[in-house]
């Protein structure tokens, strides 16, 4: 064989072509948004002269659901192809087979993806998935070679104003027994969205006037997923992002959270899964407290998946946290005082960040 490698190199923007000149492409986001222009180079190396008769680039998107159903022995299918396209790389013209020599032989390529393209999904019961492959036909079949590079296509949805509000969720409970009392959970995002590779900012409060321990508080993010087959539905749902506080709140004690970051992962698809009529996906923001021997005292938001508004990007968001804290909101160091009808006071801790738990305490008073 002569036929040493054939690899796909993808281009996904300029920073890319330019670091063939010995630049850095560590900016490239390296997946391709629906109406973009796939580019990229077949590099092929042979330690000997080949006789080549076509040299071909194919495309395939295709989304497939399958998961059993035990019970009935049976297994629930469905698929859908979203792209299916090929373009020759290597003209043979009339003579229509070409003599390629040793060493390294690279062609270029570029097709327009359509715009109605579903995002790159993996799930549990389901996928979408977006592969290209090349085919070198050689006249020799002893050197003729396959090879296939998956790349990723995310649809990124400028998000809509309402989302940049704050959104604050609250829920007590009193549990009733030898330790009766009541636990109050607080907590308020910076926006109902979920920005890939950004972080959500969560400030949080809970008071604990039971005689039970708390021992976790968490903040997540969590993918509720649908599959779709054959008439029937399959919901899962997937952590996909958690941030823990096992600081423990006994009786008469709370625990704050200022500024928590929350990381989003950079190649979430879309909410939706828009164009694909076989899958569905979308996002809560949960926030839950885990109090010893009861049941868990949770709240959820739903989440919109997409990129900053223009006029509400990251620069926009931190010069309304600095607003915020000239006007003494949101302070880390600032003591906010909680004025509840318990007739009872508590002392509280503080993580900021989470990054570390402070001991200090703030104590609060209820109103005289």
């Amino acid at each position: 064989m002569s036929v040493e490698d054939l690899l796909i190199h993808f281009q996904y923007d300029d920073e890319d072509i330019a670091s063939e000149g010995g630049r850095s492409s560590s900016s490239a986001r390296q997946y391709y948004i629906p109406g973009d222009i796939l580019k990229g180079i077949v590099s092929l190396h042979t330690t000997g002269r080949i006789r080549v008769r076509a040299v071909t680039l194919y495309l395939l998107g295709t989304a497939t659901v399958s998961w059993e159903a035990p019970r009935k022995k049976k297994v629930y299918k469905s698929s859908e192809i979203h792209l299916e396209s090929s373009k020759p790389l290597l003209d043979t013209g009339y003579q229509q087979v070409v003599s390629l020599g040793q060493g390294l032989h690279q062609f270029r390529f570029h097709y327009q993806l359509p715009t109605e393209l579903p995002s790159t999904f993996n799930g549990v019961y389901g996928q979408i998935t977006y592969l290209a492959k090349v085919l070198l036909d050689c006249e020799d079949e002893r050197n003729t070679t396959i090879t296939s590079e998956p790349f990723m296509v995310l649809r990124r949805p400028d998000l809509p104003d309402s989302v940049y509000s704050e959104k604050t969720l609250k829920k007590k409970r009193f549990f009733c027994g030898f330790t009766s009392g009541k636990v109050r959970v607080e907590c308020t995002l910076d926006k109902t969205a979920a920005v890939p590779g950004d972080d959500i900012l969560i400030d949080a409060e809970i008071t604990n006037w039971t005689g039970r321990q708390i021992n976790l508080i968490q903040a997540a993010l969590i993918q509720e997923s649908k599959y779709n087959a054959q008439g029937h539905e399959l919901l899962f749902r997937q952590y996909i992002s958690k941030r823990d506080d096992v600081f423990d709140v006994t009786c008469e004690q709370g625990r704050r959270w200022r500024k928590v970051h929350l990381p989003v992962p950079p190649f979430l698809p879309d909410s939706g899964l828009e164009n694909c009529n076989i899958m569905e996906a979308r996002y809560i923001f949960q926030f839950k407290v885990s109090i010893e021997g009861k049941d868990d005292i949770v709240v959820e938001s739903p989440l919109f998946v997409g990129n900053h508004h223009p006029v509400h990007g990251p620069e926009g968001r931190d010069n309304f946290l600095l607003g915020r804290m000239w006007n003494n909101i949101a302070i880390a160091d600032e003591v906010s005082h909680s004025r509840y009808q318990d007739g009872n006071r508590s002392s509280y801790t503080e993580s900021i960040n989470g990054d570390f738990m402070d001991n200090r305490f703030y104590r609060n008073i209820t109103e005289p």
